[in-house]
């Protein structure tokens, strides 16, 4: 493999003008294709899914609740109407310039719609009254009743509001309309509101809400990013104009999600480019050349966009979050560089250096980029997203290393005669000699076997969402004066057509008003009770006629006309209502129902690819939940989605794959090692410093108090993989010493701590990181330790977790490395490597 390298060297040294035309060739096409890439910024992405058939994922594609704005305006020293006024400048405002953003604003009821829906319910009474209902109404029709309505009609229509009432008095003298449009109140989930004026308040009338449904889902920040912008415009403007009299928020996942986009977006540049600054100071210082950054990075830029250019053509729309390791793959992939570099330093033989350096480049990268390749083996896009990504730039790396860096780099002829730095007198520490530095290994390796098993895996994905402050603060508000962020559980009824979802949700009502009646839940919001199937509209209907039979009809109708001529009321003043009672009714479709703005049928009936859902909200307590959630799994046709539940589930079945993973990843590096080494106790040498890496990470996180989440998961796969290339390298070492005589473990020791370094700087960079903050402010575990207890403890402890990271890796590589030579083949390295424990 070497000769071949060797050979592009030459041929490119002859041709130098052709190959740096061909160059710059390559990075065109490459960035051309990397440029094409579309990026979600969706953190769900994360959680792994069973199919795109689970018909969970189907309903949570097609539910409308969650992703809603709120908009709350609350009164504090200002009163309702100027509340409503505010309201109304809002609503001006909002149609004017995010009316293309916004499928439909919810909050204030025209009065037209108010008229549209008493007008639907009088024109179908029979289908909104129950038996209850009935029994009510028939001791109203009593002689003694009827006269008391006639009376109590007969002052409303003298009154003031005559003019207004006498039309509803005409057409339903006993209120049965309103009985109906009680049974509306089947969709209102709580009894924290009230209508004033149309707008939908708090019974304290402190607190109006509106709500907004934009036309893109939350996941799609990229497009709400622009009705964000808007909003919080229109935010400023609306409270500059209260004074203080009241305040404007908003609260929604649309939003949330735009600023969790905004800070991964931050994230990426400023972690990017923190971590190549101080790269880029502490290489120029190193080796003492102000290029030496452009050679070292240059392979990375090739590498990065043949990664993203075979992104390209594996999918064509990737997730974000899959790139927002960047800075520490930086740390990786400029490790080649510093390998090729540091060898080439101390050699000014070409050809030698190939020898050198090829074998044990290439596996560490193919090691590395096979454990990255597991993760396409849990189901979770966006990591396989990073699996493909991170593969493809280390092996891309690697290959544009071996041929850039020799072409570029020209080390001093007294290559051994520059004045040793810090690195270089670290590098020919004998790591091996020193007593106090193994017996201190030794007692970290025997504590860690003890807390490595106490590290936990924490389900819950809110605490990696970054909340803003204000969106936090109306959180806060809305939880202190209405029920609305309380445990909430969307219930959906499903079928493969309209009709079939339905009678699922038919059955699911009746189910649901048992466990209410039996206090097993709290309410729920549910069209169940009002959009009926066409057997029970019958049922109704002849339940009407059945009631107001012939005999009946005439009883009250006489009565009314009687007591009407004692208050003075004309023959005719009930004549719409007795034509009523004699007209016939019939069944109604949805699309009936549909008609009417207030049902919003839209938020709970879906349809999409012929997979129908009708929805239903429900409200429980937490020591309800789980016996619900189990109550509804025995339900045919009807899931219950719980979102903190099912991340939990999915994030569970995710560290299971992970667990899962690390076997097969140390399984196919071990393959990969005896495939190059050809001998096991080679393999062996290599695999121990891992093992104990992995061992002391573990078991420093357990002594800390650190629990692993899906983010420091996948740091986990890298440092394993990283963790790798320190012990092939060392083992290269090793065997070349063995096999020539010749003495070269400084030079190796200076290239791993250079890379150490590389990493620690690269992992250090994301203490600058927001995302993930509940507490708005940056860090890591710094952001943990410096909230609950000192800026100062937690420097201390986030620094020592980074560090155990990549610093445990080259200092177990170096010592364990060189005892399991002696241990195996009874040779002693290098200079005086005469150890005992």
């Amino acid at each position: 493999m070497h000769r071949f390298f060797y050979s592009i060297h030459i041929a490119i040294s002859r041709n130098r003008t052709l190959a740096a035309v061909a160059a710059v060739l390559i990075l065109g096409i490459f960035g051309f294709f990397a440029s094409k890439l579309k990026f979600e910024e969706d953190i769900t992405k994360v959680i792994p899914v069973d199919s795109k058939k689970d018909v969970t994922a189907r309903v949570l594609k097609q539910m409308n609740f969650a992703d809603k704005i709120t908009v709350i305006l609350h009164a504090n020293a200002g009163t309702t109407d100027e509340l409503q006024q505010a309201a109304r400048e809002f609503l001006d405002k909002a149609d004017a310039r995010c009316k293309p953003f916004l499928s439909s604003v919810q909050g204030k009821i025209a009065d037209e719609n108010l008229q549209q829906t008493i007008d639907f319910v009088y024109d179908n009474l029979p289908l909104f009254l129950n038996e209850q209902d009935y029994a009510q109404l028939s001791a109203r029709l009593a002689t003694d009743s009827v006269a008391r309505t006639v009376q109590e009609n007969y002052r409303s229509i003298l009154s003031p509001s005559g003019l207004v009432t006498s039309e509803f008095i005409r057409r339903d003298p006993f209120g049965i309309t309103f009985t109906g449009l009680k049974k509306l109140q089947q969709l209102q989930l709580g009894s924290d509101f009230t209508l004033d004026n149309g707008f939908i308040m708090t019974k304290d009338r402190k607190t109006l809400l509106l709500f907004l449904s934009p036309k893109q889902a939350s996941s799609e920040t990229e497009k709400n990013a622009l009705l964000a912008r808007e909003l919080y415009k229109i935010k400023d403007e609306v409270n500059s104009q209260l004074r203080g009299k009241a305040e404007l928020s908003y609260f929604g996942a649309a939003l949330i999600a735009v600023a969790n986009a905004d800070i991964i977006k931050h994230d990426v540049w400023l972690t990017t480019i923190l971590a190549m600054t101080a790269l880029m100071v502490i290489l120029i210082l190193f080796y003492r050349r102000i290029l030496i950054p452009v050679i070292i990075f240059l392979p990375t830029v090739f590498g990065a966009l043949f990664a993203l250019s075979v992104l390209y053509f594996a999918k064509e729309t990737i997730s974000a979050i899959s790139l927002g390791i960047g800075a520490i793959l930086i740390g990786i992939t400029i490790d080649y560089s510093l390998h090729i570099l540091t060898h080439h330093k101390h050699n000014n033989d070409v050809a030698a250096l190939y020898k050198d350096i090829t074998k044990p480049l290439f596996m560490s990268s193919s090691t590395t980029a096979l454990a990255f390749l597991c993760l396409l083996l849990v189901q979770s896009e966006a990591l396989q997203d990073l699996g493909i990504f991170a593969a493809a730039i280390v092996m891309g790396s690697a290959f544009f290393s071996l041929i850039i860096v020799p072409q570029l780099y020209r080390p001093a002829n007294d290559n051994f005669s520059h004045k040793k730095n810090f690195i270089d007198k670290l590098a020919g520490f004998s790591f091996e000699r020193n007593k106090w530095l193994i017996g201190a290994t030794v007692v970290i390796v025997a504590v860690c076997c003890f807390t490595s098993g106490r590290v936990k895996f924490d389900n819950d994905l809110s605490k990696l969402n970054y909340i803003p402050p204000d969106i936090q603060k109306a959180e806060n508000l809305l939880e202190k004066s209405s029920s609305l962020t309380s445990k909430t559980i969307y219930v959906a009824a499903y079928g493969n057509s309209q009709q079939a979802s339905l009678d699922a949700n038919q059955k699911l009502y009746q189910k649901l008003a048992a466990l209410q009646q039996q206090g097993k839940i709290l309410s729920f919001s549910s069209l169940g009770g009002i959009v009926l199937s066409k057997a029970e509209q019958l049922q109704k209907i002849e339940r009407w006629n059945t009631f107001w039979d012939a005999n009946r009809r005439v009883v009250v109708i006489d009565a009314l006309v009687v007591e009407g001529k004692k208050s003075g009321l004309k023959q005719a003043t009930y004549k719409p209502f007795f034509e009523k009672l004699s007209a016939p009714h019939q069944t109604i479709g949805i699309g009936a129902y549909a008609g009417v703005q207030a049902l919003q049928l839209p938020e709970f009936i879906a349809e999409k690819n012929n997979f129908h859902t009708v929805s239903t909200l429900v409200k429980v307590n937490d020591a309800q939940r789980n016996a619900f959630i189990k109550s509804m799994a025995a339900q045919p046709k009807v899931v219950a989605v719980d979102r903190q539940q099912m991340n939990e589930t999915f994030l569970s079945r995710l560290r299971d794959d992970f667990n899962r993973l690390v076997n097969y990843s140390f399984i196919a590096v071990l393959l990969i090692l005896y495939a190059f080494f050809k001998r096991p106790a080679l393999v062996l040498i290599a695999s121990v410093p891992i093992v104990l890496t992995g061992l002391v990470t573990a078991g420093i996180m357990g002594i800390f108090g650190i629990e692993l989440n899906i983010f420091s998961t996948i740091v986990c796969t890298l440092v394993f993989g990283h963790g790798v290339d320190f012990s092939i390298f060392m083992t290269s070492a090793l065997q070349k010493q063995f096999t020539d005589g010749k003495d070269e473990m400084p030079v190796y020791r200076t290239s791993i701590i250079l890379a150490a370094l590389t990493t620690i700087l690269g992992v250090g960079a994301l203490i600058f990181a927001e995302i993930g903050a509940r507490i708005p402010v940056v860090g890591a575990y710094y952001k943990v330790y410096s909230y609950a207890y000192h800026p100062a403890v937690g420097f201390t402890v986030n620094a020592l977790i980074l560090i155990s990271n990549a610093a445990s890796l080259a200092v177990v590589t170096l010592i364990g490395a060189e005892y399991c030579s002696h241990l195996l083949f009874g040779k002693q390295m290098g200079f005086a490597f005469n150890i005992s424990i």
